[in-house]
């Protein structure tokens, strides 16, 4: 069966990356979720895609000038319907209690943290205390566009598979070396990445594959065919794919 993550959780039923769109995959059936992490100002990591909150909260700045005290005064859910209003923004610790009662299989992207190494490595800490909190009957993968993020997070612990995530700017020629050296048995390519033959040569250094994003089930097919998993804003509708 192809592994189907939900890309940001169920992210056309619920506001991205909260809660409430995990619920939404879970009761659906989903195995996989996909998610992002950074930190804020106080070390605290969140689950967000973006470095500001403009697009997903009703409050705009940067999340770099957050603290956990700010997090409850963010509306994460109005932007998407008045269902969803007051909807919270989650921590980690949240997720992390949330999978451990609704078990799904967890692909946590790591941002490339913008405020310098010393919050970059902070992350990657704050990450494993996190998942390390984790029911160990669920399987995780940690991502990033940042191999050195990546590496810094193998030097620490071997417990989780690493994804490098990649476009047709981030990988070269040199994907081979990038990926030994950061550590990673898995990689995230985009669709634009992941032609056929880039596919065979991965799957033949022995890496799994989940391709982002997928959002139509003619294209889902051929990359299952291929040998892939795929990241999708529309994985309820690919359940036992």
């Amino acid at each position: 069966m192809t592994d189907v993550h939900a890309h940001r959780g169920l992210n056309r039923q619920a506001p991205e990356n909260t809660i409430a769109a995990f619920e939404k995959a879970y009761s659906a059936g989903v195995r996989w979720i996909e998610t992002d992490t950074d930190v804020i100002a106080d070390g605290t990591p969140i689950v967000m895609h973006d470095a500001a909150t403009d697009r997903t909260t009703d409050r705009p700045g940067s999340i770099y000038d957050l603290t956990s005290s700010d997090l409850g005064k963010l509306d994460a859910g109005s932007w998407f319907s008045t269902e969803f209003a007051g909807e919270p923004v989650p921590t980690l610790h949240q997720l992390v209690d949330f999978l451990n009662g609704h078990p799904m299989n967890l692909n946590l992207e790591l941002k490339g943290n913008q405020q310098g190494g010393r919050q970059a490595i902070a992350l990657v800490e704050a990450a494993i205390t996190e998942l390390n909190r984790l029911d160990p009957s669920i399987e995780v993968i940690v991502s990033s566009f940042a191999p050195l993020q990546l590496a810094e997070l193998s030097r620490r612990t071997d417990r989780f598979a690493l994804a490098l995530l990649a476009d047709s700017r981030d990988l070269r020629a040199n994907w081979r070396a990038t990926i030994e050296l950061c550590g990673a048995t898995l990689i995230h390519p985009s669709t634009t990445l992941a032609t056929h033959q880039a596919v065979d040569e991965y799957l033949a250094a022995g890496l799994r594959v989940n391709v982002w994003t997928i959002n139509d089930l003619g294209t889902a097919n051929k990359y299952r065919n291929w040998g892939c998993g795929v990241i999708t804003d529309i994985a309820d509708q690919m359940i036992g794919f």
